[in-house]
């Protein structure tokens, strides 16, 4: 649902009777792909001729030829959808657009249409009161990102878990791998075997010598690493439950041992991945099983204060350091 002066507004009601500017931004690229799909499939329902449809990628952005698109008189009797994309990573266009849309008082105008495509984080937050709709797409964790693998396939609960485990919460490659599932399994229900058939379990590699510098009590090395992937971008939620994740695989590992499990029958007993097992296996002889229950209440505490806002994301992640 779009938000609409603070308010939800349902997309179909809502596209059929106001005029909009409409921002679609967010690090889930591929949902914020999604819903402008959606949009163009809305347009296209009620305005057959589709000529009227402009799209401008970041590499053609030409502000001379957009006044053009909205300014000329069209032969049909149809709105006009204008879809801009990443305007906000060409700061004289933007300034331009926006310019303009405030004189001609864009968001008011009967006959135009005009769709922001932004991927990545919206760092001005003033930019909402600018447009009439928005839609942030934050990347999906924990049970969202469950419930959201569950309605694209017939796939049991086990499944689920391991195909995220193995992939993580990169939507496009989850959808291509689902995809490769349902077409393997034929409207049968997806179980583990068909994960562990089918699909290459994707770890993130500093994440594992982040835990291998901490559990070596090398806190230098594991804040190096981690202020390396918020240089790179990385959401600072996944990363923390990445943490939380491996740290409940090495708890169900540990106490496995303690049983006298032996190593090669750890990935059967645990249900996880023989190449997960295998990369866990040093973080496991360094970690005390009193160790990591302290340390997975710690950063289930520390994550909650994180997701309801009480701390930034670097602060968590710098408590996650210096706290385990």
């Amino acid at each position: 649902k779009f938000q609409r002066t603070g308010k939800p507004c349902d997309f179909k009601i809502c596209f059929l009777r106001f005029v909009m500017l409409i921002l679609l931004c967010g690090e889930d690229t591929f949902r914020q792909q999604q819903k402008l799909k959606e949009i163009i499939r809305e347009y296209r329902a009620k305005h057959q001729t589709g000529l009227n449809l402009v799209r401008f990628r970041e590499e053609n952005l030409d502000f001379g030829k957009l006044k053009e698109k909205i300014e000329i008189i069209s032969m049909f009797d149809e709105k006009k959808l204008i879809i801009l994309e990443n305007i906000f990573n060409n700061k004289d266009f933007q300034e331009n657009f926006f310019e303009y849309a405030g004189k001609n008082k864009l968001k008011g105008n009967q006959d135009v249409i005009v769709v922001l495509s932004q991927e990545g984080k919206l760092t001005d937050r003033n930019l909402k009161r600018r447009v009439s709709m928005f839609e942030e797409f934050k990347p999906l964790i924990g049970i969202q990102l469950v419930d959201w693998v569950k309605k694209r396939a017939s796939i049991n609960q086990g499944a689920v878990q391991k195909l995220i485990s193995f992939v993580g919460n990169d939507l496009w490659q989850l959808d291509n791998e689902i995809n490769k599932l349902i077409s393997y399994k034929a409207n049968q229900l997806i179980n583990e075997e068909d994960v562990d058939l089918l699909v290459k379990a994707k770890m993130d590699v500093n994440i594992f010598k982040t835990i291998d510098a901490l559990a070596r009590e090398d806190k230098k090395t594991a804040l190096r690493l981690l202020h390396e992937h918020l240089e790179q971008g990385a959401n600072e939620i996944y990363l923390f439950s990445m943490f939380v994740y491996q740290m409940r695989i090495l708890l169900k590992l540990k106490d496995l041992m303690e049983q006298g499990t032996p190593f090669y029958n750890l990935a059967p007993k645990s249900g996880l991945h023989p190449f997960v097992v295998k990369k866990s296996w040093n973080q496991l002889k360094r970690f005390s099983l009193e160790q990591l229950k302290k340390n997975y209440r710690r950063l289930l505490e520390i994550e909650l204060a994180l997701k309801k806002g009480r701390i930034d994301g670097p602060t968590a992640l710098d408590m996650l350091v210096i706290e385990i």
